[in-house]
């Protein structure tokens, strides 16, 4: 994660480019196929809000995509995966798992990455 410092509604904030690589071993919840999963990254409180593309048929998914967040000091990130097959049906249908980020880890990870 890269940061460069901005400002965002009066409070300090740094920009951070955020790379969703993959996952591995998702649950396999539907007994006859498997998931269509995407990713949504959301900054918690801010509004910013973005999806991966959709990879098909599969546990492992690799997206390798980049994101451009504005992060402030008490914001975190979330990283929901979900399966696009399912998310129309109920609310919350098609949840596969969660990380959330807090503040104080992403000012760890800023200037030596993640692996």
């Amino acid at each position: 994660m890269a940061s460069n410092g901005s400002r965002r509604h009066g409070t300090s904030t740094m920009k951070i480019r955020l790379t969703v690589l993959c996952a591995k071993n998702l649950a396999k919840k539907d007994f006859f196929r498997l998931p269509d999963p995407f990713a949504k990254i959301s900054v918690d409180g801010s509004g910013q809000c973005h999806s991966t593309d959709t990879s098909k048929n599969t546990l492992d998914p690799k997206w390798n995509q980049h994101y451009d967040l504005y992060i402030g000091s008490k914001d975190s990130v979330t990283i929901s995966v979900w399966n696009h097959k399912k998310i129309h049906k109920k609310p919350g249908a098609g949840f596969l798992g969660c990380v959330r980020i807090m503040s104080n880890a992403i000012q760890q990870l800023k200037d030596t990455g993640c692996k």
